[in-house]
């Protein structure tokens, strides 16, 4: 006998584009895929239910119309949900999160340690510690504004967070080319302005009056030098960085 009690079972259709799609199984990859429901879910728990974060979201479209994330689903929406492109976002969307922050920020969560030299040493404000947990990575995101860059998922779902990005590549060479790639970074990089070791701000010093911190091939190697303002520590100049 049908349980009288059992909650109807609605549907709708969800299409996923670009990079968003690395976030499903193969199977419902770049295809449109039946979502079902019971009451009136919001917009931004329903993308997340399906594995996608809601901070690499851009706009969703629902039966053609933008959409914001408080948005609660109705039986028979068909809805379109777009990653943050880099140069083209369409006039009528509704943006789902503030415009990034100028200058680019970044907090890093702990698996993320060699991508933070690279980030600090193309000169890019970006704090990571070893002992950073969710809680502290996700309340400086927000009290510093600062983009959170991680490889857990758990921290990009949180409703608070304005943005935030999954970083797909394991090795560190190509995690700072994916990054640089999607935030463009080449039109912000100042190297040799951040301290790699502590992130803190380098000033150019002259090789005399430093010269008893450094060892002998340093100094042979080097005659432009870097202090940095917090730690003091020195570093000499023998960067290329090409575009």
């Amino acid at each position: 006998m049908p349980n009288s009690h059992a909650p109807l079972r609605h549907h709708c259709q969800f299409r996923f584009y670009s990079g968003l799609n690395d976030f499903l199984p193969a199977e419902k990859k770049h295809r449109t895929l039946a979502f079902r429901f019971s009451g009136t879910p919001g917009l931004r728990d329903s993308i997340q239910a399906q594995r996608v974060p809601h901070v690499e979201v851009a706009f969703v479209l629902v039966n053609g119309q933008p959409q914001p994330a408080e948005y609660q689903l109705q039986p028979g929406d068909r809805i379109a949900v777009y990653p943050r492109f880099q140069r083209l976002i369409p006039e009528s969307s509704k943006q789902w999160h503030p415009a990034l922050p100028k200058p680019l920020r970044f907090i890093l969560d702990v698996h993320l340690g060699k991508l933070c030299r690279h980030l600090r040493l193309l000169g890019f404000d970006t704090r990571w510690g070893n002992d950073y947990e969710d809680p502290f990575i996700i309340d400086t995101a927000v009290s510093e504004q600062r983009i959170v860059l991680t490889r857990d998922l758990g921290i990009l779902k949180q409703a608070r967070l304005p943005w935030g990005y999954f970083v797909r590549a394991t090795d560190p060479t190509r995690q700072i080319t994916e990054v640089a790639d999607y935030f463009t970074l080449n039109e912000a990089w100042l190297p040799l302005s951040r301290c790699i070791n502590c992130n803190g701000e380098l000033d150019r010093v002259r090789k005399n009056d430093i010269l008893e911190q450094l060892p002998p091939g340093t100094r042979r190697s080097y005659d432009k030098f870097y202090q940095c303002h917090d730690c003091r520590s020195c570093s000499g100049a023998a960067l290329t960085i090409s575009a």
